[in-house]
C-alpha cells in the first residue's frame, strides 16, 4: 500500500473518529436526548467508512464494512426513537388552510419531511478537497495536459463569455477497473478547489440503494445543487447505475424513469450555462444511455503503462528498501504487464508481508531489521520478487477489455489518452524480457579498481563479534574470499549469519567461524550479522581485498 493511500486512509479515519465524537457531544449537549443533527454526523462517518472499505482489501476492508453497518444501525435506531417520540408528543393545533381541507394540510406536511430527508442526503454529497494533486499522478501526461487546459479555460471566464463559448465542460471517463479513473478525477478536483470550486461526488449505486423509491428526486436534486453551488465540479462514479441504457432488454420501468430524470437534470445545467464541470466514470459504457454519451467528451483510460507501473512501485518501495543490482523498478514494471493499480497494490502488499517474515527470520530483532533496511544492508532481490510474483494472481481482465473494445469500435468520438499504439486499444505495451534491461546495464558498467579500506571495527577481543583479519583477499582463480571471525560475547550455539540479505551457515573448529563469500566486482566490504539460538549477538564489516592479478584493468 503506497504512502499516499496510507495518508488518505489515516485522514479519513481521523475524520470518522472526530465525527463520532461530535455526535456524542451533540447528544450530551442536548440533555442526553437524540437529535437529527446527531444522525447527520453519524451518516457522514458511515459514508467515510464506506469509502475506506472500498480503498482497502481483506480483513481491513471487512472491518470498515462492519463499522459502517454498526453506524447504519445506530442511525436507524435513533431515527426510530425520534419518530416514536414525535408521534406520541402532543402537537400544537395548526390553523387549517383557507379551503379547510385537512387532507391537503397533511400532504404538505409529508412533503416537508421528504424535503428534509433529501436535504440531509445532499449535505453528504459535498466532499472536502482530495489530498492528492496532479503531481501525485504517474503517467497520463496527455490527459493531465487536457485537464490543465480546462483549468486555464475556467480562469478566462470573461473571454469565454465574450466568445459565447458554453461554460459547461463534460467528460465521460471509461476504462477497465483499477486504471486510475477516480484517482485522476479527484486530483483534478483538488486543483479546481484551489480556485474556489466546490466538489460534489456521488456513487451511482448508492443513490439507487439508499434512496429506493426516491431516486428520481435525488437525481433532480443533484443537478439543482450543481447549479446553486456553481462554480463546482460534479463527479458521478458508476454512472451506469443512474443512467442506464434504455435500449437494454427487460429494463425495469423505474430504471428508465431515473435515466430520463438524469438527462433532464443534465439538460438544465447545460441550458442555464452554469459554471459546472461534469465528470462521469464507468467500467461499463455499453450500459449507459446513448443520449448521455452524446452529451459528453469520452475519454478512454487504458491499463497503466510501463512508466505508470514503475512510478507505482517507486511510491511503494523507494523510501523503505533498497534493491539489489539484479532488480530495478524498470524490471518490476516490465514483469507486471496488464496489471492495474489494484493488482500492483495487492502484489506489493504480498511482497512486503514476505519481506516481513524473512526479516524476522533472518535477524530475530525488529530494531536490527529496520536498521538493515534503512542502511541498505538488506536488499530486495530479483529471485524474491519473482517468487512472490509467481504465486500472485492478478484480477481477470479479458472479458471486460473485450467488451470495452467492442463498444469503442462503435463510438467515433473517443479521445485516446493511451500513449501506446491505438490498435492495442485497452492493452499496454508488449511484454519485454527483464534480461534485456539487465544486460544493457551490465554493458554500461565499468569495473572499478578496488581499494583497500580500514575495517569499520577494531579487532578487539572484547567485542561481541570480531573478524580475525583486517581484510580478506579474494582468490584470483576462484573469485571467492574465505572470511573468518570469532565470538567474544558468550558461548554460542547454532550460529547463523545474514550476509548480503542471505542466510549463511558458517563452519566452526570450536574457536573460530569461517564461511566462503563471492563478492561483486566492485564490492569492497560486506556487513555480516551474527546470531544464534539465543538471539542476535553482533555484527562486523569484512573488508574485501583483491590481489593484483585479480584486477581486470591490469595487463599481464
Amino acid at each position: 500500500m503506497d504512502n499516499t493511500l496510507l495518508r488518505n486512509l489515516k485522514n479519513k479515519e481521523n475524520q470518522c473518529r472526530n465525527l463520532q465524537k461530535q455526535a456524542d457531544q451533540v447528544y450530551i449537549n442536548n440533555g442526553r436526548n437524540y437529535s437529527e443533527d446527531q444522525c447527520i454526523l453519524l451518516q457522514r462517518a458511515a459514508d467515510l467508512e464506506s469509502e475506506m472499505a472500498g480503498m482497502t482489501i481483506g480483513a481491513e476492508s471487512d472491518h470498515h464494512v462492519r463499522e459502517k453497518n454498526r453506524l447504519d444501525y445506530d442511525i436507524m435506531r435513533i431515527r426510530s426513537k425520534l419518530e416514536s417520540v414525535g408521534s406520541s408528543s402532543a402537537q400544537p393545533a395548526k390553523k387549517p388552510d383557507k379551503s379547510g381541507n385537512p387532507a391537503k394540510e397533511m400532504k404538505e406536511t409529508e412533503k416537508t419531511k421528504d424535503e428534509q430527508e433529501l436535504d440531509r442526503a445532499a449535505r453528504t454529497w459535498y466532499k472536502e478537497s482530495p489530498r492528492h494533486s496532479f503531481d501525485d499522478v504517474a503517467g497520463m501526461e496527455q490527459l493531465k495536459k487536457k485537464l490543465k487546459s480546462c483549468l486555464s479555460d475556467a480562469q478566462a471566464g470573461d473571454l469565454r463569455e465574450y466568445l459565447k463559448i458554453p461554460r459547461l465542460n463534460s467528460y465521460f471517463f471509461v476504462g477497465p477497473p483499477g486504471c486510475g479513473k477516480t484517482f485522476i478525477i479527484e486530483a483534478f478536483a483538488h486543483e479546481l478547489m484551489d480556485q474556489d470550486y466546490k466538489f460534489i461526488s456521488i456513487l451511482g449505486s448508492d443513490i439507487i440503494s439508499k434512496y429506493v423509491g426516491a431516486a428520481e428526486k435525488s437525481v433532480t436534486r443533484l443537478f439543482e445543487e450543481a447549479v446553486n453551488s456553481a462554480p463546482c465540479i460534479v463527479f458521478v462514479d458508476e454512472i451506469d447505475s443512474l443512467c442506464k441504457n434504455r435500449s437494454l432488454p427487460n429494463l425495469p420501468e423505474y430504471a428508465a424513469n431515473i435515466t430520463t430524470s438524469f438527462l433532464t437534470g443534465y439538460n438544465r445545467i447545460h441550458s442555464e450555462d452554469s459554471n459546472v464541470i461534469f465528470i462521469a466514470a464507468t467500467n461499463y459504457p455499453n450500459r449507459v444511455d446513448a443520449a448521455m454519451l452524446d452529451r459528453a467528451e469520452i475519454i478512454r483510460l487504458p491499463l497503466p503503462d510501463k512508466e505508470a507501473r514503475k512510478a507505482a512501485f517507486i511510491r511503494c518501495f523507494e523510501d523503505i528498501i533498497s534493491l539489489k543490482k539484479d532488480l530495478s523498478f524498470d524490471i518490476m514494471a516490465e514483469k507486471t504487464w496488464r496489471f492495474n493499480y489494484r493488482d500492483i497494490e495487492r502484489l506489493t502488499a504480498a511482497l512486503k508481508q514476505t519481506l516481513f517474515r524473512d526479516l524476522l527470520d533472518l535477524f530475530g530483532d525488529q530494531d536490527i531489521a529496520i536498521d538493515a533496511l534503512k542502511t541498505g544492508k538488506y536488499k530486495l532481490s530479483l529471485d524474491k520478487f519473482e517468487a512472490v510474483l509467481a504465486d500472485f494472481k492478478p484480477s481477470p481482465k479479458e472479458m471486460i477489455i473485450n467488451d470495452l473494445v467492442e463498444w469503442e469500435k462503435s463510438v467515433q468520438s473517443v479521445v485516446d489518452i493511451a500513449e501506446t499504439d491505438p490498435a492495442a486499444l485497452y492493452d499496454c505495451e508488449p511484454f519485454e524480457e527483464a534480461s534485456k534491461t539487465s544486460e544493457s546495464e551490465e554493458q554500461t558498467e565499468e569495473p572499478e579498481e578496488a581499494t583497500q579500506e580500514e575495517p569499520a571495527q577494531e579487532s578487539a577481543c572484547t567485542d561481541p563479534v570480531y573478524p580475525l583479519s583486517d581484510s580478506f583477499t579474494v582468490d584470483p582463480l576462484k573469485g571467492v574470499a574465505e572470511i573468518s571471525f570469532s565470538i567474544g560475547a558468550r558461548p554460542a550455539t547454532d550460529v547463523k549469519l545474514v550476509v548480503n540479505s542471505e542466510l549463511v551457515i558458517p563452519e566452526s573448529d570450536g574457536s573460530k567461524y569461517t564461511f566462503i563469500y563471492e563478492p561483486e566486482d566492485d564490492e569492497t566490504e560486506v556487513e555480516v550479522f551474527v546470531r544464534d539460538s539465543a538471539g542476535y549477538i553482533g555484527s562486523f564489516t569484512a573488508v574485501i581485498n583483491r590481489a593484483i592479478t585479480d584486477n581486470k584493468d591490469f595487463d599481464i
